[in-house]
């Protein structure tokens, strides 16, 4: 096994683009079928390439470079892969205010409802809500907001 580097992935990304320039649907079976990888990137890219269109949401498009540049965001931030499944599975597309909703063991809280399914904000997904409103926010604002929610009652 082989740990994945930044320079890998966007070397495997390349390599595997299609005619049209993109990194295609399958890319993460591709890039397996090539070599044995493991570590942090690796397990980011298979999060994030799990379904292209999340792929495209997640990098803003589907360039090597787009998608090496937002696996490498996801794969630096404090969250566990857990976490980082569940943030891109509810549409969030920045980790940064996920990040402070974790450390403070909000995250569930923000992301799901009382029935355990994917919150909703104004007809958003929350992930998508909170990545809107506090990518660029102080962590005390981010922490005032979460902590206005009801807790979960399961």
């Amino acid at each position: 096994m082989t740990n994945m580097t930044s320079q890998d992935l966007l070397d495997e990304l390349t390599r595997h683009v299609g005619f049209d320039g993109a990194v295609p649907a399958r890319v993460v079976e591709l890039v397996a079928h090539d070599g044995a990888w493991e570590g942090r990137l690796w397990e980011v890219l298979r999060i994030v390439a799990e379904d292209r269109d999340r792929m495209a949401f997640l990098s803003g498009g589907l360039h090597p470079g787009e998608v090496a540049t937002w696996v490498g965001f996801w794969a630096e931030s404090a969250l566990d892969l857990d976490q980082v499944t569940a943030v891109v599975a509810a549409g969030g597309y920045d980790p940064e205010p996920f990040e402070v909703l974790a450390s403070h063991g909000l995250l569930d809280r923000a992301l799901r409802d009382d029935a355990g399914t994917t919150r909703r904000i104004d007809g958003e997904l929350a992930g998508t809500w909170i990545s809107d409103r506090f990518a660029t926010t102080a962590p005390e604002e981010i922490l005032a907001w979460a902590g206005q929610l009801p807790e979960r009652a399961g």
